[in-house]
């Protein structure tokens, strides 16, 4: 599941918001499948679609891009050669995306919506439904990195002292 995960990340990561990151001032002048998903998106966040305040989706886009691809990239290595330190680097990256998306959602929703063109059932669920893979699935990735930290540490606690493995 974490590959999935990962690979879905990956995809979407290097071809769409890899596209908004390069795009965001010209969206609009665009005539490209991309352009029109982020035309439709733009019903719940315009600035996704070149208009309003593009500073923080464009901030959000560029890390995920640029440095959050790195980071998935050592967690599927860390998966497929069984690193011990997988669990950690999979809990922090989980953990950081899950707030990012997260601190994405209650910003609008703080400031009003302020980039929502028309506040109605179809604005709120073009802005909402698109982020829920990003925020359950990183949740997901932080809570069963957590569980999996937490055994082995509780495992850890009930070796009596003195009786440690010598490996």
């Amino acid at each position: 599941m974490t590959l999935a995960f990962l690979a879905f990340s990956w995809v979407l990561a290097l071809s769409l918001e890899l596209y908004f990151v390069v795009h965001h001032q010209d969206i609009r002048r665009q005539d490209h499948v991309f352009a029109d998903l982020f035309r439709i998106y733009g019903a719940g966040d315009r600035s996704y679609y070149g208009q309003g305040h593009i500073a923080f989706p464009y901030a959000l886009e560029s890390l995920n891009v640029f440095v959050t691809q790195i980071l998935n990239a050592a967690l599927a290595y860390a998966v497929l050669r069984r690193r011990p330190w997988r669990h950690p680097l999979q809990l922090a990256v989980g953990s950081y995306l899950t707030y990012s998306v997260v601190l994405y959602l209650w910003h609008a929703h703080a400031a009003g919506y302020p980039e929502m063109p028309v506040r109605d059932a179809w604005g709120y669920f073009i802005f909402y439904a698109p982020n829920l893979p990003w925020l359950l699935g990183n949740l997901w990735l932080a809570a069963t990195a957590f569980r999996t930290l937490s055994r082995l540490a509780a495992g850890a606690e009930a070796v009596p002292a003195g009786k440690e493995d010598p490996r």
